[in-house]
């Protein structure tokens, strides 16, 4: 029994198309309460922007931090039962396009003082989806549709549920279910496909997995597997940045840690290996 289970355990990862480089803890300013629980990733213009699941936004550049929270309609903080955000998309001109659930939506926000500037509609199917299992992974594609991908599916078979918004209406597609990995981030890379990010939880521990997938007239297709852990490998990484690097192009993500002090919160950086097309 013991021997079947080491087994299973050791060949339960593999990293086909890609090479890890480096695991660091991510540190926020001395002091702050409100750094934790990060669940989106972006870097953009040399800079990397953190959505913390409490409606607050970080930025990283040139060694300092800086942080806003996001806002509602008057201008008051996110109150407790709307400011569980999740994916985050960088827009041009300071914006950021930010996903949520319990209340299900995606709305757009200044990513320099946190006001929303644009709500958006909201979808056909949002209303189905479970409190706890919303929009947790948010990716902007080279056609500049927002895709907003739900973390469940409500069957152990049933493919997840996809929105794209075109930037009037939203449409609705899937992804596949494989297995017990659940999405929690999404981001498409410089090749014009879709970066998939899964996570598992077990016993304490979490393993993760990457898919990659051809994103043609508004639907994934062409499945492929880039990576997946062993439990424990890493922590419970959610937000997922795919950039082009000195070396290469790199997939680079971060770990919610819950606001608690025995998981882990840290910056893991894998090289793709594969040739983009």
């Amino acid at each position: 029994m013991i021997t079947a289970l080491c087994g299973w355990y050791w060949q339960s990862g593999h990293s086909a198309g890609v090479a890890f480089v480096s695991a660091a803890p991510l540190l926020g300013p001395i002091g702050d309460a409100n750094f934790g629980g990060l669940s989106g990733y972006e870097i953009a213009g040399g800079r990397r922007h953190l959505l913390t699941d409490r409606g607050r936004l970080y930025e990283l550049s040139g060694g300092k931090i800086t942080s806003v929270a996001l806002q509602d309609v008057n201008g008051a903080p996110l109150g407790r039962h709307a400011n569980d955000s999740e994916g985050l998309v960088a827009l041009a001109d300071g914006r950021f396009a930010i996903s949520f659930e319990g209340r299900h939506r995606v709305d757009i926000y200044d990513g320099a003082t946190g006001a929303i500037v644009a709500v958006l509609p909201v979808a056909e199917g949002f209303e189905r989806l479970g409190r706890n299992a919303g929009l947790e992974a948010l990716a902007l594609s080279r056609a500049g549709e927002l895709v907003a991908i739900a973390e469940r599916s409500g069957a152990s078979r049933r493919p997840f549920p996809v929105f794209v918004f075109d930037g009037k209406t939203w449409t609705k597609t899937s992804v596949s279910r494989r297995g017990a990995f659940l999405p929690v981030g999404a981001d498409f890379g410089p090749d014009g496909r879709l970066y998939l990010l899964e996570r598992d939880y077990f016993l304490g521990g979490f393993r993760t997995r990457i898919r990659r997938f051809d994103w043609r007239d508004g639907a994934p297709l062409g499945e492929e597997t880039l990576l997946k852990t062993r439990f424990f490998r890493h922590g419970n990484l959610e937000g997922i940045a795919v950039v082009e690097g000195q070396g290469g192009p790199y997939i680079e993500m971060i770990s919610d840690d819950n606001f608690l002090p025995v998981q882990a919160r840290e910056l893991v950086r894998y090289r793709i290996k594969k040739p983009l097309k």
